[in-house]
């Protein structure tokens, strides 16, 4: 729980000015009965006014919050404690004020009656749809009299935040190459069979006798043969940019597509991360972006990865993936795998993708300039405006299949999952 402190109090008094003139005036010039009513009403306000003021700049307000990490679509939810205050009754508007990096999210504004006999309670609920860090220092309390003659706006500051980790794409499988073969150890590159891991039947095809599962066979009527679990740790290198190529011409119209593309390849990175970590797999990040981030799996968890990736963000003129992948070759060798995670796929880095393929056991290219489709929802027709250099990025694709190079383009009516299932 934290102790918010005054940072500032705006007061807004003009009607109450208007009404206090009027009423000397009235009483100056036609003093009466109703002419000091108003006069003494005048008076009780700014007596109010002032009265409350006063205790808006020695209020005493903790906040609590539920959680400090937090994923995508969880609730957080946030408690503010008012202590009561003497001899008065206030009723009072509570903001909280949330700062986030392209994402609008607001609290409801809560309204409450703070006494003389008890604390109030402040709960509020939010959340968040984009990864990053949020700011919840700030808090408004709002005060207004009946008739509208005046308001106070008081800010309350403590430094306080949240982290909103990155979605993780779930991931069933990719193909990570080997480095060395360990007991207990699962890879999707299929070369050493554990003959004690069993993980079910599948139909026979072309494969030894001693394969062949007899009594599953007589059961189903055809053949059926054991499938096994296999053992290996992939040595993983994996880049992933989210700057926008300087080699990009229409700059304006790649830079709205890089937005959204940026939160999709965060997710794929994390989720490609967290499926080395489960299948006991070795693994490199370097991200670039506005500041270029290497982080490797010694003594982290995938959460830590998270929390890296958390503040990650491109710009539009930056650091090049070609520049860093020419920095990084002779850190290769015939037990890693590379594997890139681009939004544009340009001239510039061709070369230094060739000289990766001598140096690494695969070199593995996913360009996402689509937003690609949910696994879970149909297919549809898109009508979607593209620009013209997709052609040539999907040419030089071809281009580097040709030279043992792996590269996949999502369309714009494809899932990722089933784009890397034809890896």
């Amino acid at each position: 729980m934290k102790r918010l402190e005054l940072e500032e109090i705006r007061s807004r008094k003009g009607p109450l000015i208007i009404a206090t003139g009027f009423s000397v005036g009235w009483s100056l010039f036609f003093f009466n009965v109703y002419s000091a009513m108003f006069l003494t009403l005048s008076a009780v306000v700014w007596i109010y006014y002032y009265l409350s003021k006063l205790i808006l700049k020695n209020l005493t307000i903790d906040r609590s919050v539920d959680r400090e990490r937090l994923f995508p679509g969880e609730t957080l939810t946030l408690v503010h404690n008012i202590q009561r205050v003497p001899f008065i009754s206030l009723s009072l508007t509570v903001i909280p004020v949330i700062r986030a990096e392209r994402e609008y999210a607001a609290p409801r504004e809560s309204s409450i009656s703070l006494s003389s006999t008890e604390d109030s309670r402040v709960e509020s609920k939010v959340v968040f749809r984009r990864r990053g860090e949020k700011d919840l220092s700030r808090l408004i309390v709002a005060c207004r009299d009946p008739l509208g003659l005046f308001s106070h706006s008081a800010t309350y500051y403590t430094p306080q935040s949240v982290l909103v980790l990155p979605k993780v794409m779930d991931l069933e499988t990719f193909p990570l190459r080997l480095r060395e073969l360990l007991p207990g150890r699962e890879s999707d590159f299929r070369l050493m069979e554990d003959p004690i891991d069993f993980k079910g039947i599948k139909e026979y095809e072309r494969e030894s006798l001693n394969r062949i599962h007899w009594n599953a066979s007589a059961k189903l009527g055809k053949l059926m043969s054991k499938e096994f679990g296999y053992t290996a740790v992939s040595k993983t290198v994996l880049y992933l940019d989210l700057n926008l190529s300087r080699e990009v011409f229409a700059r304006d119209v790649w830079e709205r597509i890089r937005i959204d593309y940026e939160e999709i390849a965060v997710q794929l990175a994390l989720g490609l991360i967290r499926l080395s970590y489960r299948s006991g797999g070795s693994i490199r990040l370097v991200s670039v972006g506005e500041e270029v981030l290497r982080l490797s799996d010694r003594g982290r968890d995938w959460i830590d990865f998270a929390e890296a990736l958390s503040n990650t963000k491109g710009i539009d003129h930056g650091s090049q993936l070609c520049e860093i992948i020419e920095d990084d070759l002779e850190q290769f060798d015939p037990s890693t795998t590379v594997v890139l995670i681009s939004l544009y796929l340009g001239e510039e880095i061709l070369p230094q993708l060739l000289r990766a393929r001598s140096h690494a056991s695969r070199v593995v290219v996913l360009i996402i300039p689509f937003s690609p489709r949910e696994p879970w929802m149909k297919r549809n027709v898109s009508y979607q405006m593209l620009p013209k250099t997709i052609d040539e990025l999907k040419k030089r694709a071809a281009f580097l299949e040709e030279e043992q190079i792996i590269v996949r383009v999502v369309g714009d009516d494809q899932s990722i999952q089933e784009v890397l299932l034809d890896l």
